[in-house]
């Protein structure tokens, strides 16, 4: 990490991330293809008190993290986009009200350690009074017929075919698009190239059919339904990727390797309309602090 960053380790984890991706793309990897995290040199007791969960899951899995070598890779572990929604957690569809990993634009571009859990719990406590007094002026009301049975047709669309086969090597095919050419570092023909396999993938999900017709407890069909949404979600992804010119926190684009000015930052908006990704930038509104200012009395 010294040759990446003089903070070394200690670098905001987009920096690590980034690192560890460069170095195994050099083929500097374990044997297993990633890298060794070494904490012996703090002390090995040192780790066994203050780190002692992930001490006991690496020995669950057989490696010692107190006074060997861990064989770690980067992974994408949480969501710093998400639904539109306003400071009360109402979204643009009435009654459809979100907070947590699920709703966009708490984070900015990079979270900060530790705020996963404050997210969800403070704007869990803002959703839940604003729902309670939504309800309480409202009867109740009779579902859209046509939007369910629009819904239960798209999702029984693999019932309608005849020739089956495993969901694996799509769901593989998925992992590797989005690992190669939308993850940690990006540019414009691997992201392009993402956006073929990944329309491809949809279209392979749509032929595809069920060995078990049955509807109850058919865990394939979950399977093929979760697909769906994932590839839905990398297809945003790979877009919002695409158009943000820039790198800015988590966001890498090694052919735009500079961040832009923040005064002029602006989220992605992304919408689905007859089945066509509609993309626009809405700027930040700055409504309390504007960049280089600060709410600290005796900051400079």
């Amino acid at each position: 990490m010294a040759a990446y960053d003089p903070r070394g380790e200690r670098a905001t984890r987009d920096i690590v991330s980034r690192a560890m991706f460069s170095e195994m793309r050099k083929g500097n990897t374990t044997p297993h293809g990633g890298l060794y995290i070494a904490m012996a040199h703090l002390g090995p007791e040192r780790v066994r008190r203050e780190f002692k969960g992930m001490v006991e899951r690496c020995a669950d899995c057989g490696f010692d993290l107190a006074g060997g070598l861990v064989e770690v890779v980067p992974t994408a572990h949480y969501m710093m986009g998400g639904v539109e929604f306003g400071a009360d957690c109402a979204t643009e569809l009435p009654g459809l009200f979100v907070a947590g990993e699920d709703s966009g634009g708490v984070h900015g571009a990079n979270r900060l350690g530790g705020n996963g859990v404050a997210n969800s719990t403070v704007f869990g406590a803002v959703a839940g009074d604003t729902i309670a007094s939504w309800i309480a002026k409202r009867d109740f009301l009779l579902p859209d017929g046509e939007a369910i049975d629009r819904a239960i047709h798209a999702c029984e669309t693999p019932f309608r075919h005849k020739a089956a086969g495993s969901l694996e090597p799509l769901r593989e095919k998925l992992y590797d698009t989005m690992w190669e050419r939308v993850g940690i570092i990006r540019d414009a023909p691997a992201l392009r190239r993402a956006q073929g396999e990944l329309a491809g993938l949809d279209a392979e999900l749509d032929a595809h059919a069920l060995p078990d017709a049955n509807r109850a407890f058919n865990l394939t069909w979950h399977d093929w339904m979760n697909l769906k949404s994932l590839v839905s979600v990398s297809r945003v992804i790979t877009a919002a990727a695409l158009a943000r010119e820039e790198s800015r926190g988590a966001h890498f684009r090694s052919d735009f390797p500079d961040t832009g000015s923040l005064q002029d930052s602006a989220f992605t908006s992304i919408r689905l309309s007859r089945n066509q990704l509609q993309l626009g930038m809405k700027p930040v509104q700055f409504t309390r602090v504007r960049p280089g200012e600060s709410l600290l009395k005796d900051a400079a």
